[in-house]
């Protein structure tokens, strides 16, 4: 709850029933019995879009983060990851946390592309461990995954 603002949030009851889509995947991530964090990912056939990737607030800093990515990465070699950021806007009030968290995916892999996620509660910047934005399989995942209801768009 801490990891994500409420503003971009989904409701535990909207997550729990967009998993029911059988290319949506909510985890628990443990290691070695201890909750370290959650994935939450839908994946067609060019796209996994990570939703969620939030790591226990006590163990942030320790690996775990990069160490989920990886995980994604080797289980999803042929596919582009792509996630969304709050824009990196030196006006933001969190624009040191924006910075820190554009670095970090950086740092494991990921590229910023052109391309915006827009939706009723703000504006989003994709990244993509892809060569190039699949805009067009990026837009697919999102309709897949809210099973028709989500109607962002993607544009510059």
């Amino acid at each position: 709850m801490k990891a994500f603002p409420a503003w971009e949030r989904f409701s535990m009851l909207s997550l729990l029933a967009m998993s029911l889509h059988r290319n949506v995947k909510f985890h628990a991530i443990y290691d070695n019995g201890k909750f370290c964090g959650i994935t939450y990912y839908a994946e067609n056939d060019n796209t996994v879009y990570l939703t969620y990737l939030a790591v226990s607030e006590k163990l942030r800093g320790h690996g775990y983060g990069s160490k989920i990515l990886t995980v994604l990465e080797d289980q999803f070699p042929d596919k582009q990851i792509v996630i969304d950021i709050e824009p990196v806007t030196k006006k933001a009030k969190n624009y040191k946390q924006r910075v820190s968290r554009l670095k970090f995916y950086e740092r494991n892999g990921f590229h910023r592309t052109d391309q915006k996620l827009k939706d009723p509660d703000g504006e989003f910047e994709a990244l993509t461990t892809g060569k190039k934005l699949d805009k067009n399989s990026f837009i697919k995942t999102l309709r897949q995954m809210s099973f028709g209801f989500y109607q962002a768009k993607v544009e510059k």
